[in-house]
């Protein structure tokens, strides 16, 4: 409502930490399901859980999509690993100009590379509304020169 010019009962705050991967039910969550974080991403039911772990906790204004914006480089054929504890690591980086025929520059079907995060998106929707807690999903995405660093 913000964003129209609207009047509201508070101003909107956005906080990182929102997403909820400090929450010790996410942890719990996590540890039930026995998946590292790249794997959570990809399953819609996984997706739409950990967005309203935070909405139930906290009086926010927002749930936050739980996703990670190297899905994009995914997609594009990088190989993205996050096996826990040591960061994001890509095996097969972009070393020269050459390899740029590594990246699916044409064609990427993101129904087919990318369908979970639109479905995790329609599910999250309905999962709010269902436990009626009346906030909007938000989410985000990186510019190109962002995913090209993680790919180089």
């Amino acid at each position: 409502r913000v964003a129209r010019g609207e009047a509201t009962e508070r101003t909107p705050t956005w906080l990182f930490r929102q997403a909820g991967r400090h929450l010790p039910e996410y942890r719990q969550y996590k540890e039930d399901t026995g998946k590292m974080f790249l794997d959570l991403l990809k399953d819609p039911r996984d997706v739409t859980e950990v967005p309203r772990q935070p909405a139930r906790r906290y009086d926010i204004d927002a749930a936050i999509l739980f996703s990670d914006i190297l899905v994009v480089a995914e997609a594009l054929g990088t190989r993205v690993e996050m096996p826990g504890g040591v960061g994001i690591q890509v095996p097969e980086p972009l070393l020269s100009p050459a390899d740029m025929s590594k990246i699916a520059m044409d064609g990427v079907d993101v129904r087919d590379k990318l369908g979970y995060v639109v479905e995790s998106v329609e599910s999250i929707v309905g999962a709010i509304a269902a436990e009626g807690r009346g906030v909007p999903l938000i989410g985000f995405s990186a510019a190109p020169w962002t995913l090209f660093y993680y790919m180089v």
